[in-house]
């Protein structure tokens, strides 16, 4: 009888695994938190308490087996930093500061092709839209043999490690897609959770839906100006030099996204 009782559970557990590798489409909802850290000549602890230390964001991932969209969802809002104001103005004695924001925007969108190995960002810079296309880069993932369940999911845990970044990446070995949030794909399952840089960067999975996605949610951007990735690079150098990172009193303004 326990044969029998042990045959039948191996064959539920054989038949969830198939039906699960059997969706290669779907929906994830991710939140994604970056820490700020806000730094200008004469910062007085009172002022560095008023600034926001993080800025949260609800993004969608789309996916089927041939390509994949990662976009602000519909009730993101374009992602201005909270309680920050542009120009004049601004607190005590006239210290208004101009803020260059990057990434986030409501408009932004990483789109992969798996098939033929195409990926197209669409990134608003300073008002602009910009469309970068290219291939995919090349991850050199390592699996750190740690385990652990998102959102009743099984997931593996994988590391890469860059000049800048420490990438930590949680994927889903029985949704076997090579996507997730915005270039962090590349893995045999699709990425759930990333850390970057011991949390200065999370992207969490909060809802998993797998089913039938329109070909519209994954269609390639079209909207901006066609750039390549050094060309976009120039445009942003040549801008935050214009900028120069000074407020309206000349004094030195420092932002920083961790991420």
């Amino acid at each position: 009888m326990k044969r029998v009782i042990l045959t039948i559970c191996a064959i539920g557990l054989g038949l969830y695994v198939f039906a699960q590798q059997s969706v290669k489409q779907g929906e994830v909802v991710y939140e994604e938190t970056m820490k700020l850290d806000f730094k200008f000549e004469g910062m007085t602890e009172e002022m560095k308490e008023r600034l926001p230390k993080e800025r949260k964001s609800k993004k969608i991932l789309y996916f089927n087996e041939n390509a994949s969209s990662f976009q602000a969802s519909k009730e993101q809002s374009n992602a201005a930093v909270p309680g920050m104001r542009g120009g004049g103005g601004g607190h005590g004695r006239g210290m208004g500061m101009r803020m260059m924001m990057m990434g986030g925007a409501a408009d932004d969108k990483v789109y992969l092709n798996f098939t033929d190995n195409i990926k197209i960002e669409q990134k608003e810079f300073m008002s602009r839209v910009f469309l970068i296309e290219g291939e995919p880069a090349k991850d050199n993932w390592k699996l750190t043999g740690k385990q652990k369940m998102i959102l009743d999911y099984p997931c593996m845990q994988a590391s890469q490690i860059t000049e800048k970044d420490t990438i930590l990446a949680w994927f889903a070995p029985s949704i076997p897609v090579f996507t997730g949030p915005a270039n962090y794909v590349n893995l045999p399952g699709l990425v759930l959770e990333v850390d970057i840089n011991n949390g200065k960067r999370m992207i969490i999975a909060q809802k998993i839906d797998l089913k039938q996605i329109d070909d519209e949610l994954i269609a390639k951007p079209k909207k901006g100006k066609k750039v390549t990735r050094e060309e976009f690079q120039k445009i942003v150098d040549e801008k935050t030099k214009e900028m120069g990172g000074e407020n309206q009193d000349g004094r030195r303004v420092i932002m920083r996204i961790h991420g």
